[in-house]
């Protein structure tokens, strides 16, 4: 039904999700000279990951944030922030209701989180 309604262009859906990445790249395959042996030199300190937060309107746009590191609230609340101001102008602009559709993280559901739904629903 919703995904009709974006079709109908009722709503603007955005799909958010969270995808961690390292700083080094596994190495899947080498070569090495004939009769020589095989060694994989590995950086010493491998370093935090860098975690992005996506929010996905397909066909439409793509819009995320980055960071050293994973996402707690205090970030997920910023990012959230920011969207929802973008939430609230195209709400002006057009009448379009946003509706995000996100996985079940912890911190999507944190008490300092859930004090945000209503005033971002009241903000479109």
């Amino acid at each position: 039904m919703l995904k009709q309604w974006a079709v109908e262009g009722l709503v603007r859906v955005l799909y958010l999700d969270e995808s961690g990445f390292e700083k080094t790249s596994p190495l899947t395959y080498s070569y090495v000279k004939r009769g020589q042996q095989h060694r994989m030199v590995k950086p010493q300190r491998r370093g935090r990951r860098i975690s992005v937060l996506g929010f996905w309107q397909p066909g439409r746009q793509f819009d995320y944030g980055m960071g050293v590191g994973g996402f707690n609230s205090d970030r997920y609340l910023t990012l959230m922030h920011w969207q929802a101001e973008r939430a609230k102008a195209h709400w002006q602009a057009t009448g379009q209701i946003t509706v995000m559709i996100q996985d079940g993280a912890s911190f999507h559901r944190s008490k300092a989180v859930q004090a945000w739904w209503q005033r971002w629903q009241e903000m479109g």
